[in-house]
């Protein structure tokens, strides 16, 4: 999962350790949250060739009818990583959750003979709830919206651009709300690396922000009106610097 803004013309660092773990043959872009697939196509494709990956194959799917395309399974059935692009998280997840192509993708992940990645709205969708909207003013209650999010991830909030778009209010408000405790918050060029222990690793430039609200104390989220400030004391906050493994079900530092 990648915070967006990922450099794919200079070094390209977190494409290449994506493709050193996953040694993809056959790559499936998936830029349903965009409003410009093809541009995704064009610049994600020559990113992958110069990467030595000789074709991405694009499913262009903008209505949920589309999705289940019997050329669209054939081509995730041959793939070995599926990617999805940034955009609009909502509109990706509301496309494809409940189409048999996202349950194909999903059952090859949890069979571990597929690998997924995704940047910016494409790394908000693999968690549940998956929250929306709310930059800057995540501080007031109502300012942010949330949904099922695909849960590939299950239990824990995504959010991603944390620090360039001041996201750290908004993540905190969802997490005192009840509805779910742990969140991880991606930088922008930043991403971290899932494996199937459950244990992540920071890859990329910057920082990724873990949260859980386990112990917080002193919220007034369920007696504030809408639109006014919340309060809350003692949430568990972490910074993880590139190269530092964390573990999602002791929700602590390994090294």
């Amino acid at each position: 999962m990648i915070g967006g803004a990922e450099n794919n013309s200079g070094d390209r660092t977190i494409l290449k350790h994506i493709l050193d773990v996953a040694q993809p043959a056959q790559i499936v872009l998936i830029p349903t949250a965009s409003c410009y697939p093809r541009d995704m196509h064009r610049d994600y494709g020559d990113a992958f060739n110069l990467l030595e990956i000789e074709q991405t194959t694009c499913l262009d799917i903008r209505d949920v009818q589309e999705a289940d395309r019997e050329q669209y399974l054939s081509a995730v059935e041959a793939a070995n990583l599926i990617y999805f692009s940034g955009g609009d998280q909502v509109r990706l997840v509301s496309r494809l959750i409940h189409t048999r192509l996202f349950r194909r993708i999903r059952d090859r992940f949890e069979a571990g003979d597929l690998h997924i990645a995704g940047t910016s709205a494409g790394a908000s969708a693999v968690g549940n709830p998956m929250i929306f909207d709310g930059d800057y003013k995540g501080s007031l209650k109502g300012s942010i919206g949330s949904m099922e999010g695909f849960g590939l991830i299950d239990g824990v909030i995504i959010d991603t651009h944390f620090s360039a778009r001041q996201r750290l209010a908004r993540l905190s408000q969802f997490l005192i709300s009840g509805k779910c405790e742990k969140g991880i918050g991606i930088d922008e060029n930043t991403g971290i690396v899932v494996y199937p222990n459950d244990v992540f690793e920071v890859i990329g430039a910057d920082m990724v922000t873990v949260l859980n609200s386990d112990g917080v104390n002193g919220a007034n989220y369920q007696t504030v009106a809408e639109g006014e400030p919340l309060r809350f004391n003692n949430m568990r906050i972490g910074f993880l610097p590139p190269g530092t493994r964390f573990s999602l079900q002791t929700w602590s530092i390994l090294n």
